[in-house]
């Protein structure tokens, strides 16, 4: 006589999940990841201002002042993790400025946003990242307010023309702008980088060759012309932000994007 066997509740419940589930394994979509596949050009931040304006000599001042405290570089290591500073420190530098440092002024500053860590809007309105940070504390060491307006690289000219902005600190080396804006010395260094996916196959430079590449400002356009990449390529999107250009590039709408190598950490 054969016995039947008794098979316990809890191994039909792990053989149910086992067959749902395949033991546990996640069977979903595997995870979008990223990868820099090549450098376009090294370059350095600055801070632009309106022609032969005297606030450029008042803010550099206070900008080397704080180089010479530490400043700069403790607000790179936050927020970008190493130090990435090259303003030149220093100390009592405003002392030897001759323009007018009237306590009581008000700065208004042309920023981006959705650049984060170095500059993003939050839910209220206001503004966090590590250019904020260091407008405000040139403000606070000349006694003044600030206010910030969302400005793109294409039109820094005009808003500083216009007198919409004092000046203007983005994300930007504002290269080739030397005819129409008085800039301060370079403050952060970087470099642009190229992204793909890295399921892409894309593994040089030289396999963009008819792709679509995203960017989100002039300079990255500038640095791809002065790399000779761009008349290789098919063409190129604009993207309001970073965000989106990784979107875009997850989506697979574009086949790489060009972005601030000192950010590429948070994205990639």
């Amino acid at each position: 006589m054969r016995h039947k066997r008794t098979i316990p509740a809890m191994i039909l419940i792990l053989a149910l999940i086992t067959t749902l589930f395949g033991c546990g394994r996640n069977n979903g979509p595997r995870p979008i990841t990223f990868t820099v596949i090549g450098e376009l050009n090294q370059e350095e931040f600055r801070v632009a201002f309106r022609k032969d304006d005297p606030l450029c000599e008042i803010v550099t001042a206070a900008m080397e002042e704080l180089a010479a405290e530490g400043q700069i570089t403790r607000l790179s290591t936050q927020y970008l993790g190493a130090d990435y500073s090259c303003m030149p420190a220093r100390d009592g530098a405003l002392l030897s400025v001759s323009a007018d440092t009237v306590p009581g002024r008000k700065l208004r500053i042309g920023v981006q946003d959705g650049v984060a860590p170095l500059s993003s809007s939050r839910a209220d309105g206001s503004f966090s990242g590590l250019i904020p940070d260091m407008a405000e504390l040139v403000a606070e060491k000349l006694g003044w307010t600030f206010e910030y307006m969302v400005i793109n690289s294409e039109s820094v000219a005009a808003e500083l023309g216009s007198g919409n902005i004092d000046c203007a600190w983005m994300a930007a080396s504002f290269a080739g702008s030397e005819d129409s804006c008085s800039l301060s010395p370079g403050w952060l260094r970087n470099s642009h980088q190229l992204v793909v996916r890295s399921e892409s196959g894309i593994r040089r430079k030289n396999n963009l060759k008819g792709k679509v590449l995203g960017i989100t400002d002039a300079t990255a356009l500038a640095a791809l012309k002065e790399d000779g990449l761009f008349e290789k390529i098919t063409s190129v999107w604009y993207y309001d932000d970073l965000n989106a250009c990784f979107n875009a590039l997850a989506a697979g709408d574009c086949d790489a994007v060009v972005i601030d190598s000192i950010v590429s950490a948070y994205y990639v």
